[in-house]
């Protein structure tokens, strides 16, 4: 089991620090609206091989949702962002994290349009609906790979079937979904590249971001190659 701790110990970002007025007018000039970040955790208990995160080990902290919820309260209140990126690695992997800090934001009238990035093995029904009333517009899922063959040399522990799925979800309640696709892992071929182009024309994301397979220094992937 990755070790866990607690963030609520800490204060909240010194966001005094920040030019909110100079921040607000570039996102309004080149967007026509502006987001904000916030951040609820650290680090990914995840092995996915090619990844950057285990490098740094598979720690994994977390904020409860109370204290997300009163950050996301005040930013709303003081700095009326008309988006938030909750930047990560994955948002609310703990079970019920989700349905609690859901409930909490409608509760409490913090919902503020939201993206975040998750496991497509973390989107079951429930989740789903919870992200759509917390206020979620735009969920990215690390696809990478519409061949199971593929997903498996890289350690994703997920399949296709839960890609399918997730995106079938998330579409049903009306939050967006966007894939990483990644191509050129070792191993794969064209068969296993028409699998990934299938998948994206069954699964209709509403955005894709590609990468091409590249070895990190102290990955595993990359003493394999």
């Amino acid at each position: 089991r990755p070790f866990e701790r607690n963030l609520d110990r800490f204060p909240f970002p010194a966001w005094d620090l920040v030019d909110i007025p100079r921040y607000q007018k570039i996102w309004y000039e080149r967007h026509g609206y502006y987001s904000m970040n916030m951040v609820t955790t650290r680090g990914c208990p995840y092995r996915c091989n090619w990844c950057a995160k285990p490098i740094y080990g598979r720690r994994y902290n977390s904020r409860s949702p109370e204290n997300v919820v009163a950050e996301l309260k005040w930013l709303k209140k003081n700095f009326k962002p008309d988006h938030i990126w909750f930047a990560d690695d994955i948002f609310g992997l703990k079970p019920g994290w989700i349905e609690t800090f859901s409930r909490l934001a409608v509760e409490q009238n913090a919902q503020v349009p939201f993206k975040c990035l998750q496991r497509v093995d973390l989107i079951t029904e429930a989740v789903a609906g919870a992200l759509k009333e917390a206020g979620c517009k735009t969920v990215w899922m690390g696809a990478e790979s519409g061949s199971q063959k593929v997903l498996d040399a890289m350690d994703k522990d997920a399949s296709v079937e839960q890609i399918y799925l997730a995106a079938e979800r998330l579409h049903r309640v009306g939050i967006e979904v966007c894939f990483f696709l990644q191509f050129g892992y070792p191993g794969e071929n064209w068969e296993d590249v028409q699998k990934t182009l299938q998948m994206v024309r069954d699964c209709a994301p509403d955005d894709i971001g590609i990468s091409v397979s590249y070895p990190l220094h102290g990955t595993k992937f990359y003493e394999n190659v």
